[in-house]
């Protein structure tokens, strides 16, 4: 009988693994009646400040092979794959900090292959950026220190950026958090959440993978075996009455997750989003249904009263947005005591209106390719064969998304964010700005930018395989 690809990812070797301890091998043994106990979900493990100077944050992160023992609690059944680490942990460890604090974190590379960190969503220095283009990679036995300043607050992660779609695929991501001072003390609790997408991965370490359609992860193997922190299906005990900031980052190479609340009868609830890839929102939005794309981030405020509730998955597919089939429980959240709902703590809010479209286009991005033949193409060019555009520093532009695949994307820029002035010609609420924002199949994004940031910037679509396939580009912010 083949073992069933359902993760207790806490339980990698080789450290501090946070979460719930390990547990006992021969327990997970095959049987016919179930005796493992549905996973309690923990934030992963924060990473030790190693400088007791304000405003310095000094990390250390050591890559390095792991095995992650794969546990699906409901039937007992165990996989082991060998992958890779952040200090032992994957998710690796969260590393906490404050606006305006200057990180130090040096990397040590223990794998036998070469790779870096790409800050992803932070307005790091070109150098500090982690990318392939023009920069020497971290080899084997060597290690690097990155420093950047951080001068945005919000729920941002980190993961390398040299064969990414395989090191990210087999556990090197982890989340950073930028504290803003004013919302000190806002929320009761705060939960960080790394959802992954455990399907249609390679097994080992140094074996190339190829979808061949063999069931390598028994018949749970392709997209959309969702774990949340390394586990599936978990629960998590609430206070009724309190409130929690859920920090939710999506690490999945390219599923997608259309995320709702529901009560333990099934009936949809609304979520309070409060922030988004770049910190906080305007105002607070209420949302049925929120999806996020590979890379996205959002905060959303969970405000339980005395009745459980679910978070939830809604069938999606990057080939066709929403599809039919049956929503899964990602999340049981079970309050204890018997309070009514808190109201949503009182933010410093800026309500905005989103900037005016000045219908020009200072660069055009048009994404073309077909999942049959993994060709992905920028304006028909295949990464590293391509034009780099250019902008003056802080040149005021506009840059237009063309999607003419039959595929969604979610395009990336790095280094700098961006203001989302219409998506397909709608105008959003309120303003939006963003890192990460996802283009529908036969869809066309207008996005401002302020170009503030000199250096040689990826621009990519972050779905990883088509990444890989050469839907990425450069975009150069002159001195």
């Amino acid at each position: 009988m083949r073992a069933l690809a359902t993760l207790w990812l806490a339980g990698c070797t080789g450290g501090d693994k946070g979460g719930p301890p390990p547990l006992d091998p021969d327990s997970a043994a095959p049987s016919d009646t179930a005796t493992l106990s549905q996973p309690v979900l923990e934030s992963p493990a924060e990473a030790e400040d190693l400088d007791a100077s304000e405003g310095v944050v000094e990390v250390v992160l050591t890559a390095a092979t792991a095995t992650h023992e794969l546990i699906d609690w409901r039937t007992d059944e165990t996989l082991s794959v060998h992958g890779y680490a952040y200090n032992g942990q994957t998710p690796g460890p969260t590393i906490r900090a404050r606006l305006g604090d200057l990180l130090r974190v040096t990397l040590v590379n223990d794998t036998d292959v070469e790779t870096s960190i790409h800050w992803h969503g932070v307005a790091a220095p070109w150098d500090m950026d982690g990318i392939s283009w023009m920069q020497d990679p971290i080899l084997p036995g060597d290690a690097f220190t990155y420093e950047l300043t951080l001068s945005r607050a919000g729920t941002f992660w980190y993961h390398p950026h040299i064969d990414t779609e395989r090191q990210v695929d087999l556990g090197l991501y982890g989340v950073l958090i930028v504290e803003d001072p004013e919302e000190d003390g806002a929320f009761d609790e705060d939960l960080v959440v790394v959802l992954d997408d455990w399907g249609d991965r390679e097994d080992e370490v140094g074996e190339e993978h190829e979808d061949t359609g063999d069931d390598a992860h028994g018949h749970l193997h392709g997209e959309g075996l969702w774990t949340l922190n390394g586990l599936i299906a978990p629960q998590r005990s609430v206070s009724a009455g309190s409130t929690t900031r859920l920090r939710l980052v999506l690490a999945a190479n390219e599923g997608y997750t259309l995320l709702g609340l529901a009560d333990a009868e099934g009936t949809a609830l609304p979520l309070t989003q409060v922030a988004a890839d770049q910190g906080r929102l305007p105002t607070a939005a209420s949302v049925e249904r929120l999806l996020l794309s590979p890379g996205d981030r959002a905060e959303v405020a969970l405000l339980p009263g005395a009745d459980a509730l679910q978070l939830i998955d809604h069938p999606y597919d990057h080939q066709g947005g929403e599809v039919i089939g049956d929503p899964e429980v990602l999340l049981d959240l079970r309050p204890e005591g018997e309070a009514d709902p808190a109201e949503l703590p009182s933010l410093p809010w800026e309500a905005a209106a989103p900037s005016e479209d000045p219908g020009t286009t200072d660069v055009l991005y048009v994404f073309q390719g077909d999942p049959r033949s993994g060709a992905w193409f920028i304006n028909g060019e295949v990464y590293p064969d391509v034009t780099v555009a250019e902008l003056a520093r802080d040149q005021h532009a506009i840059i237009e998304v063309r999607n003419v695949s039959p595929t969604e994307h979610p395009f990336h820029l790095h280094g700098m964010h961006f203001e989302v002035l219409s998506m397909n010609g709608v105008v959003p609420d309120q303003r939006q700005l963003e890192d990460t924002v996802n283009v529908p199949i036969y869809g066309v994004a207008r996005l401002a930018l302020v170009a503030d940031n000199p250096g040689d910037w990826m621009a990519h679509c972050h779905i990883l395989p088509h990444a890989h396939g050469g839907m990425m580009t450069v975009l150069r912010v002159g001195e």
